[in-house]
């Protein structure tokens, strides 16, 4: 009787077959979650400048407040989080308002933005 020891060659190739299997779904699982993250932020950026806008056009044209930044108390679920308000002369009646949240999600390379405007006037917002 002969031993024979080692591995044929189809246990190797099956073996290599599932490890690169499962190397590919822990790869899709990795950005699937970076890319619910990413989602979620978005999310939060696009409802607290929303909210801002909001209270602005509420508030009404005499109330807008200079350029700068804003707080809002959702700001803490975005990582690395800033805020920015800009306000402009449209026309002589007219201000454009936008709100802006900038973030770097973590292991992302760029900022991400969340940006929106409005018209505010004198007679009421737009």
């Amino acid at each position: 009787m002969r031993l024979s020891r080692g591995f044929s060659l189809i246990e190797v190739t099956i073996t290599i077959f599932v490890v690169g299997v499962l190397l590919l779904l822990f790869q899709a699982v990795l950005q699937t979650s970076v890319l619910v993250r990413t989602t979620k932020s978005q999310g939060i950026a696009l409802t607290i400048v929303r909210n801002e806008l909001e209270l602005l056009r509420a508030g009404g044209y005499a109330a807008v407040p200079p350029s700068g930044s804003f707080s809002n108390s959702l700001l803490s679920s975005i990582p690395s989080a800033t805020t920015t308000l800009t306000v402009s002369d449209y026309n002589s009646s007219t201000k454009q308002v936008t709100a802006k949240v900038i973030w770097t999600e973590t292991g992302a390379p760029t900022l991400s933005t969340v940006s929106l405007s409005t018209l505010i006037t004198q007679t009421g917002g737009l």
